[in-house]
């Protein structure tokens, strides 16, 4: 099914901006930004839960019907773009529906989720894991 959302040829270019700076910039913006002390992960996580990211990003932003968060979110620019002008089948988050602070609490609590183990780490696995 495809969505009925378009993008139009100024939009993709800002996307493709957003996106082309936010690689350029990479860690930096995510390191500065979690580095802000008014973001809140604790807040951060219940919002998550209760605007409901975790139905199509999971529990634990591993993703789903929706991409993968976390660990290691995209740039906090390219995040909130997505979230203001989703370019894939999601809902609309303006700044009346979730303000900027709002945005910066859910980053922040994503900066917070860490990457998996891997199988030759998790006991059980260990034993079957084929190594290269």
């Amino acid at each position: 099914m495809r969505s009925n959302t378009t993008v139009t040829r100024p939009t993709a270019r800002v996307i493709r901006a957003v996106v082309t700076l936010s690689v350029v910039l990479g860690a930096g913006i995510s390191v500065g930004f979690a580095a802000n002390p008014t973001a809140n992960a604790t807040r951060g996580k219940q919002l998550y839960y209760e605007t409901g990211c975790y139905q199509c990003h999971g529990t634990r932003g591993a993703g789903g019907a929706g991409p993968r968060l976390a660990p290691q979110p995209i740039p906090i620019e390219a995040f909130k773009l997505q979230l203001r002008h989703p370019r894939i089948r999601m809902p609309v988050y303006t700044d009346v529906v979730m303000p900027d602070a709002d945005v910066a609490d859910i980053y922040a609590y994503l900066l917070t989720i860490p990457k998996g183990r891997s199988a030759a780490e998790i006991p059980m696995l260990k034993e079957i894991a084929v190594t290269p």
